[in-house]
């Protein structure tokens, strides 16, 4: 390894701790700064952004979409906007001209898996494909996890724009499995088939690229 390579850590870590430090230090300057994230209530990123307006004196909303998200900071309704790097369309933040990454961080999301209506049993091994409620984001997690008995099943994708809608659209008779997170079984009365620990990931937080010449929101 290179003279230049052991040392780069430095450098990382210099960069992490300066944007942190101008970041919180212009939310203590402007409480209740506006923090744009996916909703509803329950998906990882509300989580993750009311432990952030818990420590920093934040004000949250919560959109249906990151398309949403991303319209909404780009027309200045909301000051700053936090995606999950795990979201497939997070280059579309990363290059729009008018938004500049301003920090980023890892977080843990909740306890993730499979879940059927509690009523219900899940579905068993047989023909015919299986309707399964799920972000594209998170569709990899049914392969891992799906039981033996459905693994040669076809499965009929039923397209959720969060965590909670996926819950949602199982406990409502929109598809027979969902995956979800742990507060959307709670949310939904939804029953785990098949879990995992929830994944440790990086957060982004956006806000505008002329951040230091225009007032926050009020």
């Amino acid at each position: 390894m290179s003279a230049d390579a052991v040392a780069l850590p430095g450098p990382l870590t210099e960069e992490y701790t300066a944007r942190w430090s101008e970041l919180t230090g212009r939310w203590a300057a402007r409480p209740g700064t506006v923090l744009g994230t996916l909703g509803p209530d329950g998906t990882s990123s509300q989580l993750v952004a009311e432990f952030l307006a818990r420590q920093h004196g934040l004000s949250v909303e919560l959109f249906a979409t990151f398309d949403e998200v991303l319209a909404r900071i780009v027309a200045r309704e909301v000051d700053f906007a936090l995606v999950p790097s795990a979201y497939q369309g997070l280059t579309r933040f990363h290059w729009h001209r008018d938004l500049r990454l301003q920090a980023f961080f890892p977080q843990a999301t909740p306890e993730y898996g499979i879940a059927a209506p509690a009523g219900q049993e899940p579905p068993a091994d047989g023909e015919g494909p299986v309707t399964v409620a799920a972000m594209w984001e998170v569709r990899r997690i049914y392969a891992e996890l799906v039981p033996a008995a459905l693994g040669d099943r076809e499965v009929r994708w039923v397209d959720a724009a969060s965590t909670q809608h996926a819950a949602e659209i199982a406990a409502a008779g929109g598809a027979r499995l969902a995956v979800t997170n742990a507060p959307g079984v709670r949310a939904h009365g939804l029953r785990w088939v098949a879990t995992r620990p929830g994944a440790e990931i990086l957060w982004t937080l956006f806000g505008h690229a002329d951040a230091a010449e225009v007032p926050l929101t009020a």
